[in-house]
């Protein structure tokens, strides 16, 4: 079979779309594949003091798994416990997932649900829970750092010490951080959210009316399964927070709140021989989590799937 000859407007299109592509595609293969190339090499060597690499196998990774699980390599407090440093590290990021998922999404979900009900002031609110969003997070995190932990600053360090949360010990450090970022994170997800809503029919919230359905039905039997791809895209993007969140934590500077990223970026921060731990610190985690995140997208995409808006 002859081949086709391409048509000026097709080499034309081909150009475009190779134009387009092109600075994305250089991203990637600079800001990703380079970058991990290299930390996936540098977790399987040694570096000395005196900056002698050598091939060390698996010992970084032994070294990691043993800082996890023993408590003689270094260890915090919680509660009446002695926990290892990297445990607390792993707790710490997990607990941002489940925060992210099961305290900051419902909150965004039920928010959402009521300003689609053109309830009086609802672009204000809107506006209100997207604030967080538009200001710089240095200046926010500074402003509710200063509100939390200092008692001349204002009201906040007050309530959260009438409810037995400070800045003293772990894990009430770590405990205003997940206040925080449940705070700054609802309106970003209230955002996405108000749009879906906004694309669902409204003769079907009509017809569950006219049938006598109230506004629970309303929420779990009609929004949520229209709405579940947006749902699925937020829990999975929750669920990466326990290998990419790190800059709230970092800015509140406060004790024993770091996560698995901000760990990496104080260890690279550091001495060059200690690059090939923390290179080995993060492809752990993330070659045991990864996999993890991407299953669990996978089984709850099959939830409401025959549903469509």
């Amino acid at each position: 079979m002859a081949k086709k000859k391409l048509t000026s407007k097709r080499k034309k299109e081909l150009i475009f779309v190779c134009v387009l592509l092109a600075y994305p595609v250089l991203q990637f293969l600079t800001t990703w594949i380079f970058v991990n190339s290299y930390s996936i090499i540098l977790a399987f060597q040694h570096i000395s003091i005196e900056g002698d690499v050598t091939f060390a196998g698996f010992s970084n990774f032994v070294e990691v798994i043993k800082d996890l699980f023993d408590a003689s390599r270094g260890s915090v407090p919680l509660g009446k416990l002695e926990i290892p440093y990297n445990l607390m590290i792993f707790l710490n990021s997990l607990g941002y997932t489940l925060i992210t998922i099961f305290i900051s999404l419902p909150l965004a979900l039920i928010s959402s649900y009521f300003l689609s009900k053109k309830m009086p002031l609802a672009n204000l609110f809107r506006v209100i829970f997207f604030l967080p969003n538009i200001i710089s997070t240095v200046a926010l995190v500074y402003a509710f750092r200063m509100q939390t932990i200092d008692p001349n600053a204002g009201l906040l360090y007050h309530f959260f010490e009438s409810i037995g949360i400070t800045h003293q010990n772990w894990p009430t450090t770590t405990t205003i951080v997940y206040v925080y970022c449940i705070w700054a994170g609802l309106g970003y997800n209230v955002l996405l959210l108000s749009g879906a809503i906004g694309r669902i029919p409204k003769e079907l919230f009509e017809s569950a009316q006219m049938d006598g359905a109230g506004s629970f039905k309303e929420f779990t039997k009609i929004m949520i399964p229209m709405i579940w791809p947006t749902i699925v895209t937020l829990i999975v993007l929750g669920l990466t927070n326990i290998l990419t969140l790190y800059l709230q934590p970092y800015l509140f500077n406060l004790n024993n709140n770091e996560t698995i990223a901000g760990a990496i970026f104080d260890g690279v921060s550091g001495t060059r021989a200690r690059f090939p731990y923390y290179a080995a610190f993060g492809l752990l985690f993330s070659f045991v989590l990864a996999p993890l995140i991407l299953y669990i997208r996978k089984v709850i995409s099959k939830k409401y799937s025959d549903t469509d808006c």
